[in-house]
């Protein structure tokens, strides 16, 4: 089954959403404020907020493609299977080209 990622709001409603979330607003705070380099203070929240974000949704993607790559799979294995009962389709598709040419040479 698909993992069903939160969006950014809800995420912030979660416990550790909210110390993500309240950890680079100190670091900015502090950097404008005591430091008084808001540059270097901009750089560290978007690094703190972004980073987790990209990683997670990475994570919920590649989890979702490993999803899709197993159904993928398992439909394939299951026409696999029915194909062993009625024969391959390749073989059904040469038995019918048989009969075209049979039919051709008989005109």
């Amino acid at each position: 089954m698909a993992h069903d990622p939160l969006s950014p709001a809800e995420a912030l409603r979660t416990r550790l959403g909210t110390v993500v979330a309240t950890v680079p607003l100190l670091t900015l705070v502090y950097s404008v404020v005591i430091a008084a380099q808001p540059l270097l203070g901009l750089i560290v929240a978007f690094g703190l907020t972004l980073g987790p974000y990209l990683s997670y949704r990475l994570f919920a993607a590649l989890d979702a493609l490993a999803d899709a790559a197993q159904r993928i799979a398992d439909a394939r294995e299951r026409e696999a299977e029915r194909g062993d009962q009625f024969g391959s389709v390749a073989e059904r598709e040469e038995s019918s080209a048989d009969r075209v040419s049979e039919r051709e040479r008989g005109r």
